[in-house]
């Protein structure tokens, strides 16, 4: 069977989100593929670079910015796909929160959303800091979201011990299992960097 990189990075966010990230080997990769190891040795050249490769191909899933577009819309549009493209690949979010997203996809991107604060208004200063926040929020918050199941949450919490908490438990709750927490926070946040 003849495998490209398209099908290497398909198949193996297949495996880590059916199976878990450390379930992705070469091996566990080439046996899917139904091809040998070395076959997958000469598209990466080991888990790392594999890891690298997926998580910027998968950038490629994301809108493109108009960076002459409204700063505030473009960045709400990408940001929410990119919250949503971890929901829908939960592996995708821890290996983007654990590798440097350096690649080709990830550069193009940054520097359409570079381009698009600095064309705001937002000096070069606020405008990485923005980024990197954006960034980090949408990575944290799609891991807090994919960790929550709904059972079980808030035992043991008591009025005695943490009065607020338990006054707030239902509201906490939401905040995992609604996307508007998620896009409030977001408006919320390019707000601070960009109003």
């Amino acid at each position: 069977m003849a495998i490209d990189v398209d099908t290497v990075v398909r198949t193996s966010v297949a495996i880590a989100d059916a199976e878990g990230l450390d379930a992705l080997t070469m091996r566990r990769l080439a046996a899917e593929l139904a091809v040998t190891p070395m076959a997958i040795y000469h598209h990466v050249p080991g888990k790392e670079a594999l890891l690298d490769l997926i998580a910027d191909e998968s950038m490629k899933q994301l809108p493109v910015v108009d960076p002459t577009g409204a700063w505030d819309e473009e960045l709400e549009r990408f940001f929410v796909a990119f919250h949503r493209l971890y929901l829908e690949h939960p592996a995708l979010a821890q290996v983007m929160a654990q590798r440097p997203l350096e690649g080709p996809t990830a550069m193009a991107r940054g520097e359409l959303l570079l381009a698009l604060l600095v064309g705001a208004g937002v000096s070069d200063e606020d405008a990485v800091a923005a980024l990197v926040s954006l960034v980090g929020y949408t990575i944290g918050m799609s891991l807090y979201r994919l960790s929550r199941d709904a059972t079980g949450r808030f035992e043991g919490l008591t009025e005695q011990a943490a009065p607020t908490a338990y006054r707030l438990r239902s509201r906490i709750a939401a905040t995992a299992e609604h996307e508007d927490a998620f896009a409030d926070g977001l408006r919320r946040l390019i707000d601070s960097y960009c109003r």
